[in-house]
């Protein structure tokens, strides 16, 4: 381990981009899992898992497994609460250097507004709109004859589901203004303060989701379900559908982004707490408690909205506490093993943690591209008698559909590196990225491959040891190297 200065560190940094290793992992790692998870959910038949009595006769590595796939399918808000965090801490990061609250508060309003775009075509056109559902139907229907109210159908999804793309786009703009008023005049100085604020709106929306449910659920035939939004196509409709609808909309999720940003506050100070992941962990025991006393009221009131349940739509409130559980126990843990050892560097270049380092650079345009994976399905299909592209697979066939799962995630990671040799130009990024810098006039080298994956310096939150108390030289790990 070389010894480097405090002075000279501080210059290396000036020309250094700056990251957290564990949140660019656990950014890539969050849509990794998404890809694997969506694959099996899109072939693989699980009707028969609903039925308790007839999972309980199988094996119990088959009845672990089922919990296990249940329990994991509804962590696409882990992808919100990492983002979150990162948003949060660039921001008051910036406006700690000096820089502009306007022109802070004008990117995060339009990368906000580019996600709820992007969210509008991938929903619309993609995987599950018109050209991707056109392409898995059995029909015999052309694209050339589908009326104008099949295309709505089709393509109406896009304005009346909350999905990822939708709840990180409507919480950056929502957050954004929020943190606009608490960072400007030095307010980012009063971390106590922010940290207070976020946390009473935290609670605010987990306390308010269970009577706007109540409210607004009974005013459609079933609800949360994008078909019966679509079938009242109007405002009204669409607010709802982002208040409570399917998948995951503001209430409970702007929790989630509320969390996310307390954890960004506390990082961006110049030196956080040691007891950062302390704090996590009992935040997220407390929430496990919580999800405990909900899951035995549901259970005695026989609530749907409250009682533990799993599903693909808008988690009850037990099963969101178990989740907020997972993701920040997840998160507490990360900080501790990376950033809180002293071994950011080590940790950011083994070989697992460098390519989801690399998915995560551009994980909002692998979500959009769901679409591809019926390529390499396509291809798989050829060698068995299965269409891939339109069926779905039996329980017999469990081992099978976790083969091509892996095919599909290869082929994803295939893409992901040719792209990269092209700094992913005219990926979903690269254009929320020049949208973005319409508010700043500066474009962001976020996109910049060989800086992010090669020449940057980890942030290690362990406190140097001093060896010389007379010239107060520290030693510190070296800045960068490949193992």
């Amino acid at each position: 381990m070389s010894t480097l200065t405090k002075e000279s560190v501080e210059m290396n940094e000036i020309k250094q981009m700056k990251r957290i290793a564990s949140l660019d992992f656990q950014r890539g790692l969050a849509i990794f899992m998404m890809v694997v998870l969506h694959e099996i959910q899109h072939i693989y038949d699980i009707s028969w898992a609903t039925n308790i009595d007839q999972l309980l006769q199988k094996s119990p590595l088959i009845i672990a497994s089922v919990f296990l796939l249940a329990f994991l399918s509804g962590w696409a808000g882990y992808f919100l609460l990492i983002s979150a965090i990162v948003n949060v801490l660039a921001m008051t990061k910036k406006a700690a250097k000096g820089y502009d609250p306007n022109k802070i508060l004008a990117k995060q309003i339009l990368t906000g507004v580019g996600l709820l775009i992007v969210g509008a075509i991938t929903e619309g056109l993609f995987y599950y709109g018109y050209i991707g559902s056109s392409i898995r139907s059995k029909g015999t229907t052309t694209w050339a004859i589908h009326t104008v109210e099949d295309f709505w159908q089709r393509f109406g999804r896009a304005f009346f589901t909350m999905e990822t793309l939708q709840a990180i786009g409507w919480c950056m703009i929502i957050n954004g203004i929020i943190h606009y008023f608490l960072i400007k005049n030095k307010g980012y100085l009063k971390i106590k303060r922010n940290v207070l604020i976020y946390a009473g709106l935290t609670f605010a929306i987990l306390a308010l989701s269970y009577p706007i449910w109540r409210l607004i659920d009974p005013l459609y035939p079933i609800w949360p379900n994008e078909g019966t939004a679509r079938s009242y196509h109007n405002f009204v409709t669409y607010i709802f559908v982002v208040l409570t609808g399917d998948l995951e909309p503001l209430f409970p999720f702007l929790s989630v982004s509320f969390i996310g940003s307390i954890i960004g506050i506390l990082l961006a100070k110049p030196k956080p707490s040691n007891k950062i992941p302390q704090y996590l962990g009992m935040t997220s025991l407390g929430f496990a408690i919580l999800g405990g006393i909900l899951l035995v009221v549901g259970e005695i009131t026989k609530d749907p909205l409250v009682r533990f349940d799993f599903t693909w739509n808008r988690p009850n409130l037990s099963y969101f506490m178990f989740l907020l559980f997972a993701w920040i126990g997840v998160v507490a843990l990360l900080l501790n093993y990376v950033e809180y050892k002293g071994n950011p560097e080590k940790f950011a270049n083994r070989r697992f943690v460098r390519t989801m380092r690399l998915w995560g650079i551009v994980a909002l345009t692998v979500y959009s591209l769901q679409i591809f994976s019926l390529l390499p399905r396509w291809i798989f299909s050829f060698l068995v008698d299965d269409d891939l592209v339109r069926d779905k697979l039996p329980y017999e066939k469990a081992g099978y559909v976790l083969l091509v799962a892996l095919f599909v995630t290869y082929c994803y990671h295939l893409l992901i590196v040719a792209w990269s040799k092209k700094n992913f130009k005219y990926s979903f990024e690269w254009f929320i990225v020049r949208l973005a810098s319409l508010g700043t006039k500066e474009v962001s080298n976020r996109l910049d491959v060989d800086t992010i994956m090669n020449k940057t310096y980890w942030i290690s939150f362990k406190e140097p040891i001093v060896i010389d108390e007379k010239e107060k030289i520290e030693v510190i790990p070296k800045i960068n190297s490949e193992e």
